[in-house]
């Protein structure tokens, strides 16, 4: 499998629109032009319009397919005022000729988004069977295919959503459709499932496969997706296919025997006897961990006596998973405990996936931390990276509100260009300037005076965290003020689709982690736009700007007024995890009160440093895919 799209594929059907360089000017008068014929049509006859245009569409020659494209176009920009009540803005009309051609699209959040999403994958049904919608989460796959369904019905274009649930049968059907909407996870998942059923199917005997085919039972009958991938439409292109292109999908399935959980419970024991520095080293910012030579041995000297242990692994790595779960792991950061059980939080949305889990070991660790009933270790069937599943598609476009500081990548990896997207209204957003503090006490006291005073004027508030740990600091450090504020933290989430709506409110205050960072719109009320607009507080600087920027645009929406402020604690894991020498200059300019000077660019610096280090480290990934590729075709040549 390559580890870049090849450029010998059809990116997309629109080559005219390469070739001038996306004439974007001509593309939006062609369409609006469209669009103003359809407008005095019945809806009755808009359907008729839809299927005519379809029909020319596939008995018409390359050449004149372009034409029929905007006409097309057109249509679905009436249908789309029919549906939803609102005219497409020039904008957002660019957006979808553009992303038609295989871009990433950069467009600022606010600037809707979800419905050119849909626009693109209505367009792009025209050339093919089924065109993907990846979303994040499975809540905006829901929602987005609901808003934009009766869009796609006036077109008359078939659409469905993956079942949030497992439900093969269900998923098959959704599969059929022209247009489907799912998290991006799951579709990958299930390509790995098929693969599954694919090499057990392999193993079948020929007089088996033979009588299969006889009863109509074919081996592809069974299998969730189709065999071809042709489109796929990517939401927060960024986070999905650069941040997260090397975490791997794995399917595990429950290990075949029970594992003793007293090697665990003797290792946690022995871990904490060992003196970090002495008996081991934990190097920065990999957490990678280093037991001292004399530690191991005195380590299998205290095991000696245990002459029935059973270990599913070596004891080392008993040791070293202990001192991770012990050490490195945190509760309500890394992890949380529902229901007596270990579930992992997913560091880029901050959403909890109960149905992850860590391997070698590690999970049974953290278990034995927390005092629990060790679950069975559960034991990895396959895998795939979501770039080299991604690289499976014939054609990519992705939107996002970051995406220009990695367009390189984009190009390199995917063959996709960026295209930025201007404003609708010019942008009416106040970002103050960023606020040091010694540590996050001092830092949570600040933000809690500060969300005091402009509740005082009932300007509504969103407060973002890196983790549910923080979430929970600062709603308390908000209480001890006697302000009261609604979690969205993946513990205490409710109804995310009604704490989100109301969170624009006059005099709302909400803490959230980076799940309600991306895809979520919070409108401003009246009242609330009156005393400011929405005021974002980002608590924690993130690794990447990108992700920062995400965050405050939640506010300052379409034109709106509204505005912004960092907190940065020398104690915050950004600094400490990276051996920044930013913390000791923080505390040695410190006032009484723990606030210091402003360190803006040693910190814009500190994060350039570290989307440095992670682009070499997914080139790196990347070239090992390549050598173990090469390895592969060499094996099966042989």
């Amino acid at each position: 499998m390559p580890n870049s799209i090849s450029a010998s594929k059809s990116r997309s059907p629109f080559s005219w629109l390469r070739r001038q360089a996306f004439r974007k000017h001509h593309w939006v008068s062609d369409v609006r032009q469209a669009e103003s014929s359809f407008a005095s049509l019945s809806d009755a006859a808009l359907k008729l319009q839809s299927d005519s245009i379809q029909e020319r569409y596939s008995a018409s020659t390359r050449g004149e397919r372009d034409r029929v494209r905007v006409e097309f176009a057109g249509l679905i920009a009436e249908c789309v005022f029919r549906s939803l009540g609102f005219r497409l803005f020039d904008v957002q009309v660019q957006a979808i000729g553009a992303a038609s051609t295989g871009a990433i699209i950069e467009m600022q959040t606010g600037e809707g988004k979800t419905v050119v999403t849909g626009c693109i994958a209505a367009l792009r049904a025209l050339d093919v069977p089924s065109v993907h919608v990846s979303t994040t989460n499975s809540y905006l796959a829901d929602r987005d295919c609901d808003e934009l369904a009766p869009i796609f019905d006036r077109l008359g274009l078939t659409h469905g959503k993956l079942p949030q649930q497992s439900d093969e049968a269900a998923s098959r059907l959704a599969y059929r459709k022209q247009i489907v909407y799912g998290p991006g996870y799951q579709f990958g998942f299930d390509f790995l499932h098929d693969q599954m059923k694919l090499r057990q199917q392999k193993k079948r005997r020929l007089g088996r496969e033979v009588i299969n085919r006889i009863r109509g039972a074919e081996r592809g009958n069974k299998l969730i997706q189709p065999a071809d991938h042709h489109v796929a439409i990517i939401d927060e292109a960024d986070s999905v296919m650069i941040d997260e292109a090397m975490t791997p999908l794995i399917i595990s399935l429950p290990g075949k025997q029970t594992q003793d959980p007293v090697p665990y419970q003797l290792a946690k024991k022995i871990a904490a006897e060992l003196v970090e520095g002495t008996d081991y080293t934990i190097e920065l910012p990999e957490k990678s961990i280093e037991v001292t030579e004399s530690a191991n041995l005195a380590a299998h000297e205290k095991i000696a006596h245990h002459r029935d242990l059973l270990l599913a692994r070596p004891w080392k790595s008993y040791i070293s998973n202990a001192i991770r779960a012990q050490i490195i792991l945190q509760r309500d950061v890394d992890y949380v405990v529902l229901d007596d059980k270990i579930q992992l939080v997913d560091q880029y949305t901050g959403r909890i996936l109960p149905d992850r889990t860590w391997q070698s070991g590690l999970h049974q660790a953290v278990e034995v931390k927390e005092n629990l009933t060790m679950q069975p270790a559960r034991e990895s069937t396959t895998t795939i990276t979501r770039q080299r599943y991604l690289q499976m598609y014939d054609s990519i476009a992705g939107l996002t509100g970051t995406a220009q500081s990695v367009a390189d990548e984009f190009k390199d990896i995917y063959q996709c260009p960026i295209v930025v997207i201007p404003t609708n209204r010019k942008s009416q957003r106040h970002i103050e300037r960023t606020r040091f503090f010694t540590d996050a006490a001092s830092k949570a006291k600040a933000i809690a005076d500060d969300v005091w005073h402009r509740h005082q004027k009932d300007q509504p508030i969103l407060i973002g965290t890196r983790t549910i740990r923080e979430s929970l600091e600062i709603d308390q450090a908000l209480r001890s003020r006697n302000i009261n504020a609604v979690l969205l933290n993946g513990v205490q989430d409710g109804d995310e689709a009604e704490i989100v709506s109301q969170a624009g409110r006059a005099g709302a205050i909400t803490i959230a982690t980076n799940m309600a960072g991306r895809g979520t719109d919070i409108k401003p009320d009246d009242r609330a736009l009156a005393a400011g607009g929405l005021h974002v507080v980002a608590v924690s600087p993130n690794e990447s700007p990108r992700i920062d920027r995400q965050l405050i645009g939640r506010g300052a929406r379409q034109g709106q007024p509204g505005s912004a402020q960092f907190f940065v604690a020398a104690d915050d894991s950004l600094l400490t995890d990276f051996q920044s020498s930013l913390p000791n200059q923080i505390k040695r300019d410190a006032g009484a009160d723990g606030e210091s000077r402003d360190f803006s660019r040693e910190l814009r610096a500190l994060q350039q440093s570290i989307e440095q280090r992670n682009f070499d480290r997914r080139q790196q990934m990347i070239l090992r895919d390549r050598w173990m590729d090469s390895v592969r075709e060499s094996i099966e040549k042989d």
